[in-house]
């Protein structure tokens, strides 16, 4: 899937499991973090979450290929997976 497919298929960018996506795969198309970050932004409409917690806290930065998810979305994960896991075993 090239760029404008990646980007035309994503341009609502609501949430941060979306944005990390959407910026690995620039980063792995040799894009540098400055570069993704300007392309999402003149790309994709983003939610002021992902304009939080992604841009203006500058976590883009840290975001690198070699990751699969992020550190703070894979916590949040597993925080959700523990809360919801003991009602579906112990009910």
């Amino acid at each position: 899937m090239d760029i404008e497919e990646i980007l035309s298929k994503n341009y609502l960018c609501y949430d941060r499991f979306t944005f990390d996506i959407i910026f690995r795969k620039l980063l792995m198309n040799d894009y540098s973090h400055e570069e993704a970050k300007d392309i999402i932004l003149n790309n994709c409409s983003l939610s002021s979450l992902v304009l939080q917690e992604r841009i203006y806290n500058s976590y883009y930065k840290r975001i690198n290929i070699e990751e699969k998810i992020s550190a703070d979305l894979l916590k949040l994960k597993n925080e959700i997976f523990n809360q919801k896991m003991p009602k579906y075993f112990f009910n």
